[in-house]
């Protein structure tokens, strides 16, 4: 899974550069995110996370790449001792190709892969093929909407070999401009195959600080219907990051 993910990622860019030279200038927009929180008392706990986003689109390609990092650790007392422990250590990359063959239909390629620390799974890969759709968009507001079949690979906590099962992929993602300088921006992305199903929810609210700088407030749900017993079935998380975009 980690060759297919670099050679999909090579495609992409080729895919990227050949438009690119095309043009005279390069329709890339790119933004970096961070966030820490530190508390002390009582309890001492702290938490890192960082994303990295890039988007290419020309007139008929549409390429996203994306990396997440989250980290968190907690101060915990084990026989009269106080310890700091990791409680949450999760990387993520995503990348998607769409080629648009009318103005509000694409079809897209995408792989993603999570590397679970904390979870029943040591990590889990999808591949999917799918149909998007534009329903409107314009200055103030955008909402578009996709389906696609594909293969998840996954391996379990304890577990010597990796599983795979085809899935069923179901998205949708909304933006709307609250103000000239606000823009909130919603994502539902629902994962149905034979030994679990995944709901991912994303709601953001991005407040530009300057023309490169913004602040960005966010709540993040993920559901797996199926875990070990031990683990949630939810995970939950409200970050608060310094947003920079640089390109």
């Amino acid at each position: 899974m980690r060759l297919l993910i670099l050679g999909f990622s090579s495609f992409l860019f080729s895919q990227v550069w050949a438009d690119d030279s095309s043009e005279q200038e390069s329709p890339w927009k790119g933004k970096a995110e961070l966030g820490i929180v530190d508390s002390s008392g009582n309890t001492n706990n702290s938490s890192t996370n960082g994303k990295v986003n890039v988007t290419y689109e020309a007139e008929k390609w549409k390429q996203e790449f994306r990396l997440e990092t989250y980290k968190a650790e907690s101060e915990v007392e084990e026989n009269g001792v106080k310890v700091v422990k990791t409680t949450a250590d999760r990387t993520y990359f995503y990348a998607k190709s769409g080629y648009k063959y009318t103005e509000k239909s694409y079809t897209y390629a995408l792989v993603d892969y999570a590397d679970e620390n904390f979870t029943s799974y040591d990590y889990i890969a999808n591949f999917s093929l799918g149909y998007g759709r534009v329903f409107f968009k314009d200055k103030e507001k955008e909402f578009d909407g996709e389906i696609g079949y594909g293969l998840r690979r996954f391996q379990e906590k304890q577990a010597f070999l990796t599983q795979e099962e085809e899935v069923i992929r179901l998205a949708a993602n909304y933006k709307q401009s609250v103000s000239s300088n606000a823009v909130f921006q919603q994502e539902f992305v629902f994962e149905f195959g034979e030994e679990f199903d995944v709901y991912k929810s994303v709601s953001a609210l991005s407040v530009n600080i300057n023309s490169s700088m913004a602040l960005s407030l966010g709540y993040e749900v993920q559901h797996n219907t199926e875990v070990d017993p031990g683990f949630e079935n939810t995970d939950r998380k409200a970050i608060v990051n310094l947003v920079y975009n640089f390109l």
